[in-house]
Formats: C-alpha cells, sequence, structure tokens
C-alpha cells in the first residue's frame, strides 16, 4: 500500500491523541504498528507526535522497516530503545505520553515512567483499536483471501481424516496445507478436540486417537498478509446416535439464527441473547459457556465482541465470528463458526465451508 494510505491512519492517530488529550502516542504492539506504518517486524517502537512517526528498531530489522514503510522515520538504536524514544520527546517538547493500557504490563510502565522523565504517561484505550474495529476495502479484500485459502486447507485435510490419526496429525495436516495454500501461518494454535475432548472449547490438538464413531471439533484459521481467519466446523467418523444428530441440528438451527441476526444497526449483545433463548428452548443453554462471537482482524480477537458482557451497535465493515457451542462434559462437544462481514441489511460470510455433521 502507498503512503498515503498509512498518512491517512496517521492524520486519523492525531486526531484522536487531540481527543484523548497526549501530544505523543508509544507503542510496542506489532499489530498496531503493522496498521498505522506497514511494518511487519516482530519487534519495534513506535512514536506518534504531532509532527510526524518515528518508528525505532534494532539493526535486525533497519533495512526490513525502511523498505515496507519508507514514509516514516526510521531510527536504528543501539543499547537501548528507550534513549532514541526519550531524545525525541525532548526534542518535540511533549508533555502527555499515551501508551495502550491493555498492551502493556505494570513493569513495562513503570520502566517507561523511568526512562521518559520529561513527560507524564498517560495510560489510554482503543485510540488505535477503535479505528480498526471497521476495515476498510483492503482489509476487507485481505479477510476475503484468508477465508479462501483457509477453506481450500480444510477442504484438502478434510478427504484425509480417518480413524486411527492422532489429534495432532490432522493439526498438523490442516496446518501444512494452510501453508501449502498460501497462508503465512496459522493465526492460533489449531484445536482438534475428539470424543470427550471436544467438551473442552479450547483444547488444544493432543495425542489421543481418534477412533470410529468420535464426533471432533475443528477450530482453526490462517495468518494471510497479516490478516487472520477463524472457523470451526464439528464432524463425526461414521453413523451417530439420534441424540447426537437431534443436539446437532439444533446447534445448528441456533447459529443460523445468530447469523441471521447480524446486520449494521443491531445490538451485539441482543444477537448473543438471540442465541442463548434459542438453546434455552432447547434445553442446551446450560452447555453454551462463552460468548457467541468476537470480532476478527489483523489480530484473532478484536473488537467487538458478540456477549453478554459488552454492547456495541454493529457497523458495516466489521467483521465478527458467530460461534455457538455445546460441550457435554465426559461425553462430546460441538461447535460451528463462521467469520462473516457486517453489511447494512445483513453479513457476507468469508466461509464456504459445509456443515454437514458425517463424513461421508
Amino acid at each position: 500500500m502507498g503512503n498515503s494510505y498509512y498518512e491517512r491512519r496517521i492524520e486519523l492517530l492525531q486526531e484522536r491523541m487531540t481527543r484523548a488529550n497526549v501530544d505523543a502516542f508509544f507503542t510496542l504492539a506489532a499489530p498496531t504498528m503493522r496498521y498505522l506504518t506497514g511494518f511487519t517486524g516482530e519487534e519495534g517502537y513506535l512514536l506518534a507526535l504531532q509532527g510526524g512517526v518515528h518508528l525505532v528498531v534494532d539493526g535486525r530489522f533497519t533495512t526490513q522497516a525502511r523498505e515496507e514503510c519508507p514514509w516514516v522515520d526510521v531510527i536504528e538504536y543501539t543499547g537501548h530503545f528507550s534513549g532514541s524514544i526519550a531524545s525525541l520527546l525532548v526534542a518535540s517538547h511533549a508533555h502527555w505520553l499515551g501508551f495502550e493500557k491493555e498492551r502493556v504490563s505494570f513493569v513495562q510502565a513503570e520502566q517507561m515512567r523511568a526512562a521518559f522523565p520529561s513527560v507524564t504517561m498517560v495510560p489510554t484505550e482503543s485510540v488505535v483499536e477503535g479505528m480498526r474495529v471497521v476495515k476498510d476495502s483492503h482489509e476487507l479484500d485481505m479477510m476475503r483471501a484468508a477465508g479462501r485459502v483457509a477453506d481450500r486447507a480444510f477442504n484438502a485435510m478434510i478427504g484425509r481424516l480417518k480413524a486411527g490419526m492422532t489429534e495432532n496429525d490432522v493439526a498438523a495436516l490442516l496446518e501444512y496445507e494452510m501453508r501449502k495454500a498460501g497462508a503465512q501461518g496459522s493465526s492460533f494454535s489449531t484445536i482438534v478436540g475428539s470424543g470427550a475432548r471436544g467438551a473442552m472449547p479450547h483444547g488444544v490438538a493432543s495425542g489421543k486417537v481418534i477412533e470410529r464413531g468420535d464426533v471432533i471439533v475443528i477450530d482453526f484459521g490462517v495468518s494471510y498478509e497479516g490478516y487472520m481467519s477463524d472457523c470451526t466446523r464439528t464432524v463425526a467418523l461414521g453413523e451417530q446416535p439420534s441424540e447426537v444428530l437431534d443436539v446437532y441440528a439444533k446447534l445448528r438451527g441456533a447459529q443460523q439464527l445468530g447469523l441471521d441476526c447480524i446486520k449494521a444497526g443491531v445490538s451485539s449483545r441482543s444477537v448473543d441473547t438471540a442465541v442463548r433463548g434459542n438453546l434455552g428452548e432447547s434445553g442446551l443453554a446450560q452447555y453454551f459457556t462463552h460468548g457467541l462471537g468476537h470480532g476478527v482482524g489483523l489480530e484473532i480477537h478484536e473488537a467487538p465482541r458478540l456477549s453478554q458482557g459488552t454492547d456495541t451497535v454493529l457497523e458495516p465493515g466489521q467483521v465478527v465470528t458467530c460461534e455457538p457451542g455445546v460441550y457435554l462434559p465426559g461425553r462430546y462437544g460441538m461447535r460451528i463458526e463462521d467469520s462473516v462481514i457486517v453489511t447494512a441489511t445483513g453479513f457476507e460470510p468469508l466461509t464456504e465451508l459445509p456443515k454437514e455433521l458425517v463424513l461421508p
């Protein structure tokens, strides 16, 4: 992307800094730096001032930073990065330094207060995250591409899934297919939970052997050009008892209800409430133990949340998941998840995978 693309983001950041009553803004979060500058390195320090942006890196990333974002002042530090930041703050006569309170530990905050004595440290919230909630057209194109890559990887894996494989085997195969399909990697540790292990919503893959008849929860995502995908499918090896088929049918209906509720202007909490109420009518709400969904973008969990704990008015261009689950301890678990783009009249799916339970 050209410098005008990132310059506009920096201008918006500077406007938000003014509203937050800070004249400087510091971040060490890789997703924030990538969003503001295009820098893809895993370590660096960004200082935004009303007069410009400075990216402070060590010698490992100097060439990369200057190639990826030539419109940013790249400074190579030696010793400790804080010396370069402190000098910039003094030279710019900054007095109030904002930092992302949810991304800086107490120890780091104390170290910064000691390293930057010329300014008052100001914890801020959602200065950049608030900009990232609604995706622009380029971001949405990247997320559509990430969804297509994920679909190809899953389809390649599922045709080879069979009894006798371990959960680790399945996860490794899926992650291999992600790379083959064009992903830079997985967006989180792939979850494969078979049989009773499927009742752990975030039970990452293990050495458990998958058996004929197991219900298997597979939650996976790819990282593509910095953007994440997130999808869950539940499959079963072999025919299932009527009770399992009935629970799955009710879960699938609840997930579709949730998707049908998503559109601009709707309360995020109300979507969760509708799905939770639907599962309650089926006697399954007590086994749905997490929020309905979350935002996705440069990170796998972003705003907004679809849950009882938060309430946001959905807007066009937001990307959210809809992922109800049913978890019966000691027996099995199920989850169905799609990531979708919120539109003015509904949603655009980023996932095209089928939702049949029993594998052919």
